[in-house]
């Protein structure tokens, strides 16, 4: 499922929860932006490349960089790159999820 995901998949989750589970914590991520890629020249591209950013929920804890099991009530659960990029003003962390 996920590499048949395109941007216009997210666009109506923009302010929604994503979830970050493991056994031992949870983490609450909020889609705030989407981000479109330059347009895909290569023939056959089922996409054009788009980033999704999200931010955190816990202070104390910054997810690292790499799959991530992701969960949305309407896409079910997704395992999802994720980089974080820093800290927001209230010291949560900000993630981005490339998709080419």
């Amino acid at each position: 499922m996920l590499g048949e995901l395109k941007a216009e998949h997210f666009l109506p989750l923009i302010d929604q929860d994503f979830t970050v589970t493991y056994p031992d914590y949870q983490e609450t991520l909020k889609l705030y932006e989407i981000e479109h890629g330059k347009k895909s020249v290569a023939p056959g591209r089922f996409r054009d490349p788009f980033s999704l950013f999200f931010n955190g929920s816990d202070p104390e804890r910054v997810l690292n960089q790499q799959i991530h099991p992701v969960t949305h009530p309407t896409l079910g659960t997704l395992e999802i790159f994720l980089v974080p990029l820093g800290r927001n003003e209230n010291g949560t962390f900000y993630y981005q999820a490339v998709f080419s």
